[in-house]
């Protein structure tokens, strides 16, 4: 997929911090992000990784470098951060700044992360959890919702947190799977709204669910309206958040598919669940498995993926069969002969067979070489005593499939003799 460059500065890194905001620096960093025309990209430019009080001083001042038209030094001098604090405040929401105590550690360093957030519900609950983002189109078939809808429940159930945007559709689904599971991760949502303001509205009773069990972030100000140029740009700290991307259902082209960019360019594993063909839903995620993202067919897949996520490891992209490369194009240039001995002008279809064919050849000796060398260094990891998978994976730095296909093929020539998760010399 194409990868457009990233269009927010990158804040510096800080670990995760032990000071908190004051109340002083949380009031001028929400006055900060309410100010009319105020945008991602220019707060955390205005912010430049300093006290919120300092840079709000500044632009009220009209001295900030960063606002050198005094854009925003007129509505900063008719603001008051304190009151915009207390409305936070009334709504139970809180305000958290980028390197400070409670602002989310998955997104430190990250390029994309927002310099102050909103935080309705417990922030907490991503830290020290994996977390998972299930997220697809809002015109989701009945079988896409159940489908993430056992996902979210069966993630959560297995202690992780499970991250979409609470959009009506796929989001929705996930969602309302992880707050049924009971015990189970806390979920978070990332919404494009104020938290003060619930949309879809159809949604307000999970939406009230996650705000108490879980956490809804946003960095818009209180009373921002949806409006569409904002939920692409959410969906970068949706993806910054996860260890891994699930795609449900996707059209061609929609939201769910900037957010598997935006983790793509970060290196974030993205899978998707396979669809009908026939599916116009299941477009965009049958594309991506195209393309060589993980599929999923339930919960284990995910597991496996986040397992490997967390040991650094990417998961294996399928291998480009020349089947879905090869096209029979431009005029015939090849021709066959009759029993007669007259030339007869090769079908593009037969001639996609023979390029197919060949290649297919080329691919399986390719294959067949490539697993001959990963037999040889599965079989030196293996001892003459069980021998876990955990170890031959440390001892040959190989991918969990790859390992476990060479494993089967020696057990099956006779060289390996296996157990419960351990395998041995014969």
């Amino acid at each position: 997929m194409a990868l457009p460059s990233m269009p927010y500065p990158a804040l510096p890194f800080a670990p995760p911090a032990s000071q908190p905001l004051s109340e002083a620096e949380a009031a001028c960093a929400a006055a900060l992000a309410s100010l009319p025309g105020m945008t991602p990209v220019r707060l955390t430019k205005i912010l430049g990784g300093g006290s919120p009080v300092e840079a709000w001083t500044a632009l009220r001042a009209g001295e900030h470098i960063a606002d050198p038209d005094h854009r925003f030094c007129g509505a900063a001098r008719r603001s008051c951060p304190d009151r915009v604090l207390s409305a936070c405040r009334e709504h139970g929401i809180a305000v958290l700044v980028h390197g400070r105590a409670g602002y989310p550690t998955a997104l430190l360093g990250d390029p994309g992360a927002p310099a102050v957030l909103f935080a309705l519900g417990d922030p907490s609950v991503t830290q020290g959890r994996d977390g998972v983002a299930v997220v697809g189109t809002r015109s989701a078939t009945p079988y896409g919702c159940q489908v993430a809808s056992e996902l979210g429940r069966d993630l959560a159930g297995a202690g992780i947190v499970v991250i979409s945007g609470l959009a009506r559709g796929i989001d929705g689904a996930a969602h309302a799977g992880a707050v049924r599971a009971a015990p189970g991760a806390a979920p978070a949502a990332v919404v494009g709204t104020g938290l003060d303001v619930v949309y879809p509205t159809e949604n307000r009773a999970l939406w009230d669910a996650l705000g108490t069990t879980g956490v809804i972030f946003s960095e818009s100000p209180l009373g921002t309206g949806p409006r569409p140029r904002v939920f692409p740009a959410r969906n970068r700290i949706i993806a910054g958040l996860a260890r891994v991307v699930v795609v449900v259902e996707s059209h061609r082209s929609g939201g769910a598919l900037t957010t598997a960019e935006a983790a793509a360019r970060r290196g974030i594993t993205v899978c998707a669940v396979p669809g009908s063909v026939r599916s116009p839903a299941s477009r965009g995620t049958n594309g991506l498995l195209v393309d060589g993202c993980v599929p999923v067919r339930d919960v284990d897949d995910v597991l496996v993926a986040v397992a490997l996520a967390g040991r650094g490891r990417d998961m294996p992209a399928p291998l480009p069969r020349s089947g879905s490369l090869v096209a029979a194009r431009g005029p015939v240039s090849r021709r066959r002969r009759t029993a007669g001995g007259r030339a007869v002008p090769e079908t593009a279809r037969e001639r996609a067979a023979s390029v197919v064919s060949a290649a297919d050849a080329k691919v399986s000796a390719a294959d067949a070489k490539v697993s001959a060398a990963v037999d040889a260094k599965v079989l030196a990891a293996v001892d003459d005593v069980p021998t876990s998978i955990e170890t031959v994976l440390t001892r040959t730095g190989l991918r969990l499939p790859d390992v476990a296909c060479a494993c089967e093929r020696l057990v099956d020539s006779g060289v390996l003799r296996s157990g419960d998760g351990w395998w041995a010399r014969t």
